[in-house]
């Protein structure tokens, strides 16, 4: 049986302490926010099913800056409705924002 997905795209900007955090780091502290901001979630298919995440490019260790997101959902989820829900459980230094990546 195929579960449908459904991506939804957003901005994430990475500041303060959150620098030191490399991208193997912040695929786990999404991982983790998004789990308990108990959002429907859409995992990979396979042996060890992992919550499936895209990034547009990676960011440098020690370095400010935005990175574009795709996350993947079994349901059809609204922007605001993300933002609200996942903004209340990521740490400080990372924040969604609705401004398009350049």
């Amino acid at each position: 049986m195929d579960v449908k997905k459904y991506p939804l795209k957003v901005t994430l900007h990475k500041f303060g302490e959150m620098i030191y955090f490399s991208q193997l780091d912040l695929v786990k502290i999404l991982e983790r926010a998004l789990r308990r901001a108990q959002l429907p979630l859409y995992f990979t298919q396979g042996y060890s099913p992992r919550v499936k995440l895209s990034f547009s490019n990676g960011l440098k260790l020690g370095v400010e800056g935005r990175i574009g997101v795709t996350f993947y959902f079994t349901e059809n989820i609204l922007l605001e409705s993300l933002l609200e829900k996942l903004a209340r459980q990521l740490p400080q230094g990372l924040e969604i924002i609705t401004e398009p990546l350049e």
